[in-house]
């Protein structure tokens, strides 16, 4: 994809890769439209941008979805980049299981992302083109103790982008991208420091290039997705016996029984 003139939406404009997402695009000519929950940020963001529109998004919200898309659209008459990346990390101790925890994972992570695509598949069929990148995760083929919420509400996300891509490109030439990052040095994971995590600068620099390149799957960094890899194709009796606390990692939340 060649950005200059495009239309590029961006969820999740706060986070910390798609702040450095939003630096890369802003050379590239392009027109953004940055969407997120922290009004006064996306403010201070837009000041430095000559071809920006932003507005207040809660992504559980249909209907903040809908008007995000809706103001995209009166404004630029197009939109050929949707890059969703709303999403929250929470830990998930085994001794404090709940639902509630589960549902609002799901309610971000997943049907955040559902809401967007309902909105955007219409205008993008109408267009006969256009490209969803959505933010998935590199470890979704596998469960990791103590993330299970996390990994559940993105293994979802993946499975239901996997199911949309080939028939969105042959019936509508939608392109989808998954984009699975690993490790990867932002505010939602500062309390859980991963060994060998990469700078959200870095990040931001491999999604670019890959919607760039048009790749499917866009995942990083490379020793964690060769060491994923690996991992998955472990037999179920080997993979269990991985230390819990090791798969869990620094960070993670002391809890006693309820």
């Amino acid at each position: 994809m060649d950005f200059k003139d495009k239309v590029v939406l961006i969820s999740g404009a706060t986070g910390g890769m798609a702040q450095e997402i939003i630096k890369i695009l802003s050379k590239e000519d392009c027109k953004l439209a940055i969407f997120a929950r922290r009004e006064e940020k996306l403010k201070e963001i837009s000041k430095n941008l000559s071809n920006c529109i932003y507005q207040k998004c809660d992504v559980t919200k249909p209907e903040d979805v809908k008007k995000a898309v809706g103001a995209t659209l009166k404004k630029y008459g197009r939109i050929d980049l949707a890059l969703l990346t709303a999403g929250v990390l929470v830990p998930f101790p085994i001794q404090t299981f709940n639902s509630k925890q589960i549902r609002d994972s799901l309610e971000i992570n997943f049907m955040g992302n559902v809401y967007f695509i309902e909105q955007l598949l219409p205008i993008m069929k109408k267009q006969k083109s256009g490209t969803m990148a959505v933010i998935s995760t590199l470890p979704d083929k596998r469960g990791v103790a103590g993330w299970g919420t996390y990994g559940a509400s993105k293994a979802a996300l993946s499975w239901l982008l996997e199911s949309l891509r080939a028939e969105a490109k042959q019936r509508y030439n939608i392109d989808i991208i998954t984009i699975k990052p690993g490790s990867v040095k932002t505010p939602m994971i500062e309390k859980f420091p991963r060994q060998g995590a990469i700078s959200s600068e870095d990040a931001a620099k491999a999604i670019v290039n890959g919607i760039k390149k048009g790749k499917k799957i866009i995942e990083f960094p490379l020793m964690e997705v060769l060491l994923i890899k690996m991992k998955g194709l472990l037999p179920v009796f080997a993979y269990d016996l991985f230390p819990v606390e090791e798969s869990k990692g620094a960070g993670f939340p002391q809890v006693d029984e309820e």
